[in-house]
């Protein structure tokens, strides 16, 4: 064994063993699956920003296998041609994103996210906003399987989504 093979080896142990990590690293939150997460508008500025698909290192192991099978299943139920309905995600955001001025209300401050053929829309619309404008929407684009909105109507009451 080379002296770098062993330094694999030693700096491997270190990460799997528990309690080697910063307590502080335990609680950083990252998009670890890379969902298309992007803002669509911005005219509210008091308009909280939500979470996301910021999640932490714990988090994001408990998800994987569900991640991995709901994708899967899509392919397997002969529901997609992509392996995994998270391929799809990327080709759903550039459609939302081109078809922006079309969709986003005027004066709103909004954040898309996509996952797996899922989107969520998170933000604060202006009073007289007709709710699920927004979801009829998006389930419009080709691939959108289910189009979910969570906002706030008006300047004042609860954010109905988690705060970054």
């Amino acid at each position: 064994m080379n002296i770098r093979h062993a330094q694999a080896i030693v700096a491997a142990a270190c990460v799997a063993w528990p309690g080697s990590a910063r307590a502080d690293a335990a609680e950083a939150r990252t998009n670890w699956f890379h969902d298309p997460f992007f803002p669509l508008s911005g005219e509210i500025a008091a308009c909280p920003a939500p979470l996301g698909p910021l999640v932490t290192e714990e988090e994001a192991l408990r998800d994987s296998h569900h991640r991995n099978e709901r994708g899967l299943r899509c392919y397997l139920e002969h529901r997609c041609i992509h392996p995994s309905s998270y391929d799809y995600d990327r080709d759903i955001a550039a459609r939302i994103q081109a078809a922006r001025a079309r969709n986003a209300p005027r004066r709103s401050t909004l954040w898309v996210l996509v996952q797996g053929r899922r989107v969520w829309i998170y933000g604060c619309v202006a009073p007289g906003y007709g709710r699920g404008t927004l979801e009829r929407a998006l389930r419009k684009i080709p691939d959108v399987e289910l189009a979910m909105e969570e906002v706030r109507i008006g300047p004042r009451g609860e954010v109905p989504y988690r705060l970054r």
